[in-house]
């Protein structure tokens, strides 16, 4: 399938509201392209608005202790997908963007709701999920030829994963199931990480009943993934393949995605009131919040190629902004003005 590409130019803001110390430089930024689900400006502004009419008419979640409950929520995001129906009325496109240039590239091949999930190590190839038939599956986009290939099918769904050891997918696996029930006692509701490959049996390298959003080393050699739990508490967990060391917990938190070098985890964690951006080392050292944060609600930190930058979802008014932070805490950058992005993948 070829792809047609609709190009957006949008104004860059130099210096991002609420800076740490020196606001990171536009010649800072690499242009290797962040992937991103893009909500123009006016549709921005009406996605909003829904959302604070049904906050005001809803219990919120627990999950968020502030008046946004955010989107990727992964039981919320899990409980819409196996019902059958798209995360949100205003879905948004799947889309690439220069982080310097701040040019946005609608992939028109990729469907309304295309989720953007992990690049390959060459960063040729772009994992997304999308529907499919009645469920979430896995799909990669080829930036060399544009072309988009289905990897994976039902009867269970696929709805996040990153690319693993030996050419195989480490995937979330989704579907009702019999009387199995989540924490939150919903009957039938399971999600467990696994290795995915083509021609071969599903092999579960987590338990469930609700494990999530897994993100894998550059080497292949480790995978993690969010474990939820009761009281809506999360843990990130490290999967170390080969058998040398067991599964084990590292943090508190959700939104894990390692550096380019696999010796880091960034992830979001509450820090007060609101979430925020923290790093690890894999061996569950070294925990360090990123910045002192912006009064915003920080989330989806995904490390730049060169390791020295994290983007990274501000979320303040039910807008979802993107923002720039050097990795060692200092510096922030709004990426664009005109519009909200949400999924980062860089």
């Amino acid at each position: 399938m070829r792809s047609r590409w609709v190009v957006i130019a949008i104004g860059l803001t130099l210096v991002a509201p609420g800076c740490q110390g020196l606001g990171v430089a536009r010649t800072e930024i690499p242009d290797d392209p962040i992937a991103f689900i893009f909500h123009p400006e006016d549709a921005a502004r009406r996605r909003a608005e829904a959302r604070a009419k049904r906050e005001r008419l809803e219990v919120r979640s627990r999950y968020s202790s502030s008046s946004v409950v955010h989107l990727n929520t992964f039981r919320d995001y899990l409980a819409k997908a196996l019902g059958g129906r798209a995360e949100d009325e205003f879905p948004g496109r799947l889309s690439l963007l220069n982080p310097r240039s701040a040019r946005v590239t609608v992939l028109e091949s990729a469907r309304s709701g295309a989720i953007p999930l992990a690049w390959s190590p060459d960063r040729a190839r772009l994992l997304f999920a999308q529907w499919d038939r009645g469920t979430l599956q896995l799909f990669e986009y080829e930036r060399d030829s544009r072309v988009v290939s289905q990897l994976t099918g039902g009867p269970d769904h696929h709805p996040q994963g990153c690319y693993g050891p030996g050419g195989r997918l480490v995937a979330a696996v989704a579907s009702r199931r019999g009387s199995a029930e989540d924490r939150e006692g919903r009957e039938g509701l399971v999600s467990q990480i696994a290795l995915v490959g083509p021609g071969e049996a599903v092999a579960s390298i987590s338990p469930g009943p609700m494990d999530g959003e897994p993100a894998c080393s550059p080497d292949g050699s480790a995978a993690a993934y969010v474990r939820l739990l009761p009281g809506d508490r999360s843990e990130i967990w490290i999967h170390f393949f080969g058998g040398e060391e067991p599964p084990r917990a590292i943090a508190q938190g959700r939104d894990p995605s390692f550096s380019p070098d696999g010796e880091w985890i960034v992830y979001s964690r509450h820090a007060g009131n609101a979430p925020a951006l923290w790093r690890i080392r894999r061996d569950g050292t070294g925990r360090t919040r990123i910045g002192r944060g912006s009064g915003a609600e920080e989330y989806g930190p995904a490390v730049s190629p060169d390791g020295s930058l994290v983007a990274y979802e501000s979320v303040s008014g039910n807008r979802h902004r993107l923002f720039v932070r050097r990795f060692d805490g200092t510096g922030d950058r709004v990426l664009f003005a005109d519009g909200d992005g949400t999924h980062v993948v860089w």
